[in-house]
């Protein structure tokens, strides 16, 4: 007698527009909406706080790149839909919008966040390129016969629904992830850089040099412009954020075969949102040094006579 039970069938990735809730449930997008939004507000609200920036900007890089690397390994073994990998590429885009903006300040921000830009750009451009090289096919077994999964997967762009075969769209995806490898070969020359100054003295020294050659800049800037010369913009790229937010929804949302898939529940969306949990203290940690520090430096202003006790 069998006591086996029958599993789940096995999805089809030719007729079906397949999800993996691990990489585009709600647990997963809802933590990354979270994170995003926190590293943008730490950063902007304490400016000159370089560790709050540098860290919050570097988890942004590591956990794209991880995204990332678990797509490709799931695609090359078990197979990953269409729909999954855009929603990959648009959650990607949304972690490093603020600090993509930010990007000539991250270059004078030492050896570690350079080298998270750099794999986080070299990866971002070859898996959009890989994606939109010819979306028909991707995800579509290789003796797969008359597959419409893909064709039928739906892109949103402001609002409307565009087939991902439009020549148009793919032309412009195409061409943003090709300007996009200028961007990595610009990472990794800043890593050449930072490694030959760590070599030639302590990290230390090359971080504040590089902080006052920045410095420079800005007031060259100012001087010409006669602008504010901010060595961040704060908030920036709010607006693109915001756009690809509910762009990622809408595309969600506009697949209906998919919509009940990605909303089921994971053991990895958990680990997300454990993940989340440990940023947010982090920002916590941040405040309070923030505050400590106005404090002292108040402390020490009215002793020094500066202040009324």
């Amino acid at each position: 007698m069998n006591n086996t039970c029958p599993g789940d069938p096995e999805p089809s990735f030719c007729t079906q527009i397949v999800s993996n809730p691990d990489i585009s449930g709600i647990g997963v997008r809802v933590a990354i909406y979270v994170q995003t939004f926190l590293s943008m507000v730490v950063a902007s609200l304490l400016p000159y706080h370089e560790k709050a920036f540098r860290d919050t900007s570097r988890n942004s890089y590591v956990v794209s790149t991880s995204l990332m690397i678990a797509s490709l390994i799931q695609w090359k073994t078990q197979g990953l839909s269409l729909f999954d990998a855009l929603i990959v590429t648009m959650l990607t885009t949304i972690m490093t919008a603020f600090v993509t903006v930010n990007g000539p300040y991250i270059r004078t921000l030492g050896l570690s966040i350079n080298i998270s830009s750099f794999l986080f750009t070299t990866f971002w451009v070859y898996w959009g390129l890989q994606v939109w090289n010819d979306p028909r096919t991707f995800g579509i077994p290789d003796d797969g016969q008359d597959c419409t999964a893909s064709t039928h997967t739906v892109f949103v762009v402001f609002g409307h629904n565009v087939s991902v075969t439009n020549s148009g769209l793919r032309g412009f995806a195409m061409f943003i992830f090709a300007i996009g490898s200028i961007s990595a070969l610009s990472a990794l020359w800043q890593c050449i850089l930072w490694s030959v100054r760590y070599m030639a003295g302590s990290a230390k020294i090359a971080k504040e040099n590089a902080a006052a050659r920045f410095a420079k800049e800005l007031r060259n800037r100012k001087n010409r412009s006669g602008g504010k010369g901010q060595h961040m913009t704060r908030f920036g790229g709010m607006v693109g954020m915001i756009y690809m937010i509910v762009t990622t929804e809408q595309i969600v949302k506009n697949n209906p075969d998919v919509s009940s898939q990605v909303n089921g529940w994971t053991y990895s969306q958990t680990i997300a949102l454990i993940m989340l949990g440990q940023q947010l203290m982090d920002c916590f940690t941040y405040f309070r040094e923030e505050i400590e520090y106005r404090r002292n430096q108040r402390t020490q202003a009215t002793l020094n006579g500066d202040y009324p006790a």
